[in-house]
């Protein structure tokens, strides 16, 4: 199979690139026409489950469920942390080995497609796009308005912890710290746990 930076094959960066293109397309799409056919914020609500699911759209200039929202310059700053994301996720990805994990390749395809799906929104629009609501009237849950940009941030954010918290990988950090108390290297971090540190707040600006 043919090999790109460190050591990946091929059908690693096009599996990464289908899911992060894909999934970027599939939330512009959903976006635009949904609000083609609502309109602006507060013209009308439809409901697709009632007292459940309604579609409602909204503009929000924060991160995830509305996080940041009053600092000034907000769409920006969230916009320059997708995009700083953008670039760690290829680092670890293809020049440091990381898409040797078909999980860890999965999870940062779902994260970048998020990403970069709602930092278009605040580049050309100022604000992200958000059209659903879910909420639950008789246990009085509302959650924020959201779009399917967070559930690709929030769904690979998920898998990454999952994929940390696996047996293996807590027995590889326990191998590692017990032979960091003599002298030597210090261990470094799995690739799993150096992303989802240096993307938090990038996953955050879904």
């Amino acid at each position: 199979m043919r090999r790109i930076g460190g050591g990946v094959g091929l059908g690693r960066l096009l599996l990464f690139g289908s899911i992060a293109l894909g999934g970027l397309a599939f939330d512009l799409v959903t976006k635009s026409m949904v609000f083609a056919r609502i309109g602006p914020p507060h013209r009308r609500i439809v409901s697709v489950v009632p007292r459940v699911l309604e579609l409602q759209t909204s503009e929000n200039t924060g991160a995830l469920w509305g996080f940041g929202a009053g600092w000034p310059g907000s769409s920006l700053i969230f916009a320059g942390l997708s995009l700083v994301a953008a670039v760690i996720i290829c680092y670890w990805l293809f020049f440091l080995g990381a898409a040797s994990s078909r999980a860890l390749t999965v999870a940062l395809g779902l994260i970048m497609a998020g990403a970069l799906g709602n930092c278009y929104d605040r580049l050309v629009f100022g604000h992200v796009r958000d059209f659903v609501h879910f909420h639950v009237d008789p246990i009085r849950f509302d959650c924020a308005i959201f779009n399917f940009a967070d559930n690709m941030l929030v769904a690979g954010a998920l898998t990454l912890i999952l994929y940390a918290m696996r047996p293996e990988e807590a027995a590889r950090r326990e191998e590692e710290q017990s032979g960091a108390g003599a002298v030597g290297p210090v261990a470094r971090p799995s690739p799993a746990e150096s992303i989802l540190e240096a993307t938090a707040s990038g996953s955050r600006s879904s």
